[in-house]
């Protein structure tokens, strides 16, 4: 048969590709739903209308043949438009004044649709009706017009065609060439229900336990997910939950989400398991509420109400024979639920809310009171309790506990259908229908409610329930007090012999353990504290008294016989190694007549309250930053080796300390990498305290500054750069896109990125010509960096055979794999930024740079785990000093050692003199 691709087929692809197969590819008629048949009814009135009007007012219109449409006819109706193995109808074509191959006019589409509001799949059928029709005249419109069932004409921009429309059209025309084309993957999604084959698919899926049965699971992208895991049926998937443990330490934990893998197993094992406890607040008096719509004509027409009084349903109904009647059924329904002020108003889903919002927005009313009361139930099951059904739906879950409705085929597409015959006969029959229908929803709704309350009290002897953390083990009574001696064995296990002998007398008939007068574990409480001798000095200093008062300033200070005194224990380097010094600095205080109180000496007050010098806390740095040490290992190493017991609070101050001192360096960095041509940044996570910040990086290739935020949002980039006007080297994240400079994208993420696709699709021939046209690109110019370098005068005339790539294999160029077009709006949208360093000299094509500067910390974040808040910013300004150095092929830990602030002025060769905690003093050596 010969095989035709008309707007019907189009449209049906894009919804489900099953369906066009069907369709285009076999005689299968299928049986059309009777609310879909009711539309097209609708849609066929109001096209018979509109020609009857267009007729009245125009005699210019003629029915559709290629002689008419040469015979500049102002109006074409019932156009049937073929060309090659395309097929369009159109209800009116409408001559508009634009060039063709017809003269000096062409038409323009306007097409009737079975619904109010306009859909995608509207303009999709506009589009292709734009297509044909532009084929037949050789023009495509510019515009074109939709018009509903409420008359009201919408006119649509003809755009981005081959975008839109050519993926869909290609593998139709290879179905309507193809003798016997595969049929594609059946997959049941939201289309289904007012398909005319949903009878057979429905069947077919449930014998082959198709994954797309979970409600969940309803697009090729999830399903090619679990296909690559080898994973095709239900059964299968339900093999494959793995329950996880939470982090306890994680401040805001993330939101609990759906998990098709544990729906599944609830359908395989038939048991209702419980991801989180659902805790409801129930009251003495509640309402359960269900409205009822046209969504499409945005008319709400019932309002259904179950109040339950100390265990007593009444049920309310509100009707609107008319839209004009809504407000009237609005004010019943606020009336009726302002009498009982302090019940919540249980519903199921976002449709009831949303409805209520709009209403209150639609009628002047203020609902602030009343949105407070709602609770929506569907917030308690959804990735919380999980029923044995394949969705979330009232109607499943009602269904398994026991819920019923009068008709068999109740569903909310029902309504619709009754509603549109009460419209036209006004039959109390199926107005009867409608509330038995929704009072059913209601009662529905209800036993929901009072499941998921039953399910917090009893799930622990409910046989049918299970928690998926913690799965419950059955056992006699005379088993569980042979478990309970067991697991107190295993306890005494794990303990000191000597100190908690085995005992059974221990464990008494009611399986409890005496454990009176024990001291029950748990960490030392405070800090440790040492008690420290004071050190025997091996060297002494003696500093003058201050003279002048540092209050009055011309106030002379009188000597007195008080001494001051401080010892700084700090370490001395040599050439040949290290040795610990002692050092007692001293000097007698002065009196101020005035402040009535004695004054240090300037030096003394200098030391502070210090105990250990510059170089002993640069030593303890130098091991936790470029060792890597943990502080516990850091003390252990300085008791071992200089006989000095120092805590691991100590040595975070020592941090703090150095942080401070450098303060400047980090702003001296920062200025340093601003002057240059170019500056790499990247970004890394880390765990803080259990939560996800990120570090970034910016870097020249000399200097290093890190810095921390709590988000990912690109801000303090956008801040930091934001007068510099030179070439930032990042990868594809889209944070730095907007960053108002000069861009060179990663080549070497971009690579790896195409290799690691090839590997995972190696039989996508398609991506495999892109792959290959991007190699036969890059691969030239990577020799030429490599035997020239970085120089503008060797790279720029590889310019042309980036223009010739991006016109054979990028710009409006067609591909029909996912994966090609994904890559093909990549190189469009980073054009301009990848082939940067092709115009300049001396710029990385690459982000390596700062990777590498970034590496020291990826180690460092695998060895830590977590960092904690208050040191990180610290550690980081270090890290970014050292990283600085490594850089310049500098000692970080001479440059700890040198004093100097500025690492480019610091020269490591120059000998180093030996530095105190404070500046230069005038020593008296005794």
């Amino acid at each position: 048969m010969k095989k035709i691709i008309n707007s019907k087929i189009l449209v049906a692809y894009s919804q489900c590709p099953r369906k066009a197969y069907l369709l285009l590819c076999t005689r299968e008629k299928g049986s059309p739903h009777e609310y879909v048949i009711i539309l097209e009814q609708q849609k066929q009135a109001a096209q018979s209308k509109f020609l009857n009007i267009l007729r009245q007012k125009n005699l210019n219109i003629r029915s559709y043949n290629l002689s008419n449409l040469e015979g500049r006819n102002e109006f074409i109706i019932n156009a049937n438009l073929e060309v090659e193995q395309l097929a369009a109808e159109c209800a009116v074509l409408k001559k508009v004044k634009t060039h063709s191959k017809l003269g000096r006019y062409s038409y323009e589409p306007i097409i009737f649709v079975s619904a109010h509001t306009i859909k995608k799949e509207h303009k999709l059928e506009l589009f292709y009706v734009s297509h044909v029709l532009g084929k037949v005249q050789g023009k495509i419109p510019v515009t074109g017009y939709i018009i509903g069932l409420d008359g009201r004409s919408h006119k649509i921009k003809i755009e981005n065609i081959q975008k839109t429309l050519f993926p869909l059209l290609e593998p139709l025309k290879e179905w309507s060439i193809d003798n016997d084309p595969e049929p594609p993957y059946l997959i049941l999604n939201k289309h289904c229900t007012t398909c005319l084959f949903y009878s057979m698919c429905k069947s077919k899926a449930e014998q082959e336990d198709n994954l797309s049965l979970i409600d969940s699971i309803s697009t090729y992208k999830t399903v090619n997910k679990y296909e690559k895991k080898g994973l095709f049926t239900v059964k299968q998937l339900s093999y494959t939950f793995k329950p996880r443990k939470r982090n306890k330490r994680l401040k805001n934990p993330p939101p609990i989400t759906h998990k098709p893998e544990l729906q599944s197993l609830s359908i395989r094992e038939g048991k209702i398991y419980i991801q989180e406890m659902p805790k409801l607040l129930r009251e003495s008096v509640e309402f359960f509420l269900d409205i009822e719509g046209v969504p499409d004509r945005q008319f709400y027409y019932l309002m259904g109400l179950l109040l339950c009084k100390n265990n007593i349903i009444d049920y309310h109904s509100f009707w609107a024979d008319f839209p004009g009647n809504e407000s009237q059924i609005w004010q019943q329904f606020i009336d009726k639920a302002s009498q009982y002020p302090n019940a919540p108003i249980y519903h199921y889903g976002s449709f009831d809310s949303r409805v209520l919002d709009k209403l209150s927005k639609r009628y002047g009313t203020d609902a602030d009171s009343l949105n407070h009361r709602l609770v929506n139930i569907n917030k308690y099951v959804f990735g919380k309790v999980y029923f044995p059904t394949y969705s979330n739906k009232l109607k499943d879950i009602g269904a398994f506990i026991g819920a019923t409705w009068t008709s068999p085929n109740a569903s909310g597409l029902q309504s619709l259908i009754w509603r549109h015959l009460w419209d036209e006969t006004h039959c109390d029959e199926y107005k009867n229908s409608l509330l038995i229908y929704n009072k059913e929803d209601c009662l529905a709704l209800k036993s929901l409610t009072d499941e998921l309350s039953k399910i917090e009290h009893s799930a622990n002897t409910l046989s049918e329930v299970d928690f998926v953390n913690q799965p419950k083990r059955h056992a006699t009574e005379f088993g569980e007090k042979i478990h309970t001696q067991f697991e107190m064995i295993l306890k005494f296990s794990h303990s000191d012999y000597d100190k908690g002998k085995i005992s059974f007398k221990q464990v008494g008939n009611n399986g409890k353990q005496n454990c009176e007068g024990k001291k029950k574990p748990g960490a030392q409480k405070g800090r440790q504290s040492y008690q420290r001798l004071i050190p025997k000095t091996n060297k002494t200093i003696r500093v003058p008294r201050r003279r002048k008062c540092f209050k009055h300033k011309n106030e002379l200070l009188h000597s007195t016989e008080n001494i001051a005194e401080r010892t700084i224990i700090d370490l001395v380097f040599s050439k040949s190694g290290v040795r610990k010094q002692i050092t007692k600095y001293f000097g007698t205080k002065s009196y101020c007549k005035k402040c009535h109180r004695y004054i240090n000496p300037r030096h003394i007050n200098n030391l502070g309250n210090q105990l250990f010098g510059h170089n002993f806390q640069a030593w303890a740095i130098y091991q936790r930053l470029f060792l890597r040490l943990p502080y516990r290992i850091i003390s252990q190493v300085l008791e071992d080796q200089f006989n000095e017991r120092v805590s691991e609070g100590t040595i975070i101050q020592f941090q703090k300390y150095f942080a401070d001192y450098y303060f400047d360096t980090e702003n001296i960095l920062t200025q340093h990498i601003l002057s240059n041509s170019f500056i790499h940044v990247d970004e890394t996570k880390i765990n803080i305290q259990g939560v996800d910040q990120y570090v970034w990086v910016l870097t020249d290739g000399k200097h290093v500054i890190l810095k921390l935020t709590k988000t990912r949002e690109s801000i303090f980039i956008h801040e930091i750069l934001a007068n510099y006007h030179g070439i930032l080297i990042s990868d594809f994240y889209p944070g730095y896109d907007s960053v108002e400079c000069n861009q060179q994208k990663c080549w070497g993420h971009l690579i790896r990125d195409l290799n690691n696709d090839l590997w995972a699709n190696p039989f996508d021939s398609e991506f495999g010509m892109l792959f290959l046209g991007v190699r036969n690109l890059i691969i030239p110019i990577m020799d030429a960096v490599k035997r020239y370098g970085l120089k503008k005068r060797n790279l720029s005339k590889f310019k042309k055979s980036v223009d010739i790539f991006y016109k054979k294999a990028i710009i409006n160029k067609h591909y029909k794999s996912e994966l090609s077009t994904r890559y093909q709006s990549r190189f469009l949208k980073y054009q301009d930024s990848l082939f940067t360093f092709l115009e300049h000299d001396e710029i990385p094509w690459h982000n390596n740079m700062a990777e590498r500067a970034l590496r020291h910390l990826a180690v460092q974040r695998k060895i830590s785990g977590t960092f904690f808040e208050s040191t990180a910013q610290q550690y980081l300004l270090l890290l970014g000093i050292m990283q600085t150095c490594k850089f310049q092929n500098k000692s970080f830990l001479k440059f700890l050692l040198s004093n100097e602030k500025d690492i480019d002025l610091f020269k490591q060769s120059k000998r180093r003199k030996n530095t105190k905690a404070v500046g230069p003093l005038k020593k008296i050596i005794t």
